[in-house]
């Protein structure tokens, strides 16, 4: 069970049962606010509220002045490779002015244009990038990337939130890994959720993994017997006895 609820007059997105979670969230943060940039793992199974704390934390990253990129990973076939990544990148090029997108991009600006189309039309030309081996090509991008979340988070705290990440193509989870390596000192915090219950049957389970063990976590349980009973308020507008609280719960 999912930790939202509505009632009416309280519009539709009151957290129940977050508090400990979302204040650990929050800190972290802070943290990154103040210099110290870091990645958070939302781990639980489908439907506890990952997404929906990711959503309250986004909200008060806003309401501090921070940033907020957001991308998802896709279920099905098709979607591109880097695919949360282009989504992110691609809403952060559209709410900044060209000229400070320009000094974010830095150096990186032709590689980062490769992965996120449109880019080069709204900052002008670039210099052609050169020609590479394939992992050299590999690490000037994820190079660039982090350089660019860096300076953009110069520019104002940002947070990056990858949701869905069990579903994440590898070489997402590869960038994913080497931004966090480079979060210390900078003004980003990356939060990433993911399934943990069906990591056995899929491919990113030993990259997450590697993750997870470099990562500050946060596993999302179900809710206390009261929240279910707050909940149970919030949806339907009135308060349940104890007895149907319990039988939810």
């Amino acid at each position: 069970m999912g930790g939202t609820g509505a009632a009416a007059g309280q519009g539709p997105w009151t957290l129940v049962g977050r508090k400990r979670d979302l204040d650990e969230l929050s800190e972290a943060l802070g943290q990154a606010a103040a210099g110290h940039g870091s990645l958070v793992l939302v781990a639980g199974e489908p439907g506890i509220g990952k997404t929906r704390l990711a959503d309250e934390l986004a909200a008060r990253a806003r309401s501090l002045g921070a940033g907020v990129l957001w991308g998802t990973c896709w279920e099905g076939d098709g979607a591109p490779a880097f695919w949360p990544w282009i989504q992110a990148l691609r809403g952060h090029a559209a709410r900044r002015d060209p000229s400070v997108l320009r000094r974010e991009l830095g150096d990186g600006a032709a590689e980062v244009a490769r992965l996120v189309p449109g880019l080069a039309g709204r900052i002008g030309e670039l210099p052609p990038s050169p020609a590479l081996e394939p992992d050299q090509a590999r690490f000037r991008l994820f190079d660039a990337v982090a350089g660019l979340l860096g300076r953009a988070g110069d520019t104002e705290p940002l947070l990056l939130v990858l949701d869905d990440l069990h579903w994440a193509d590898r070489s997402s989870l590869s960038l994913l890994r080497f931004v966090a390596r480079e979060l210390r000192d900078r003004r980003v915090l990356v939060v990433g959720t993911y399934r943990d219950v069906e990591l056995d049957r899929s491919p990113s389970a030993e990259p997450l993994a590697r993750l997870a063990g470099r990562a500050r976590c946060v596993v999302l349980g179900g809710l206390a017997r009261d929240e279910v009973a707050e909940l149970l308020a919030l949806t339907g507008g009135t308060r349940p006895d104890a007895e149907l609280a319990a039988a939810v719960h």
